[in-house]
C-alpha cells in the first residue's frame, strides 16, 4: 500500500511540490515523503481508534475531517522539517492531499490495489490482528454489509461510491 501511495503522490506532487519555488530543490523528496507519511499515520489513526465511519465518509466525500486533519498535519510538519513559510506550506498541503485521496479513493474502487481487497488495506492501515472482525462488526451495525455476504469487503465499499 506504501508504494502505491507513494506512485501517487509523485504524479500529483510535480506541480505541487517540484514545480513550487516555495520549496526548495533539495527537499523536494523528503516534502513528498512527508506527505507519504502524513496520510498513512492519518489513515492508521482512524483505524486504530475504529473510526470507520469517517474513513468511510472520507472516500465517499461526505466527511472532511479527516482529510483536513491530514492537510494541517502535513503543513505543518513541512513548515517545521523544511522551513518553508507555514502558507505555501498551507497552500501546498491543501492541494497536493485532497488530490492524493481522491486518486486514493478511485484507485480502491476501480483496481482495489491490483486486486488487494478491502480486508488487506485495513490490515495494512491496523498492522492486523482480527481488523476484519473489527470492521465486520462495525460495519453489521451501520448497515455496510450491502450484498448481505457476512463480511464488509470491497464488493460492499465499492457500492457506496457508484451511486
Amino acid at each position: 500500500m506504501l508504494d502505491e501511495i507513494m506512485n501517487i503522490i509523485n504524479q500529483h506532487g510535480q506541480q505541487s511540490v517540484v514545480e513550487n519555488s516555495a520549496v526548495p530543490n533539495e527537499h523536494n523528496e523528503g516534502v513528498l515523503q512527508e506527505a507519504s507519511s502524513s496520510i498513512l499515520g492519518g489513515l492508521q489513526q482512524m483505524v486504530a481508534g475504529g473510526n470507520f465511519s469517517q474513513l468511510i465518509g472520507m472516500f465517499q466525500g461526505t466527511d472532511h475531517t479527516v482529510t483536513n486533519d491530514i492537510s494541517n498535519n502535513f503543513a505543518q510538519n513541512i513548515s517545521q522539517k523544511f522551513g518553508i513559510d507555514p502558507s505555501a506550506a498551507t497552500n501546498i498541503a491543501g492541494s497536493l492531499i485532497p488530490q492524493v485521496l481522491g486518486s486514493l479513493k478511485s484507485q480502491i474502487v476501480t483496481q482495489g490495489f491490483g486486486g488487494m481487497n478491502m480486508q488487506n488495506i485495513f490490515a495494512s492501515l491496523g498492522n492486523g490482528g482480527g481488523v476484519q472482525d473489527i470492521i465486520n462488526s462495525v460495519g453489521n451495525q451501520f448497515g455496510l454489509d450491502k450484498d448481505k455476504d457476512g463480511d464488509v469487503d470491497l464488493s460492499d465499499i465499492t457500492g457506496f461510491f457508484k451511486k
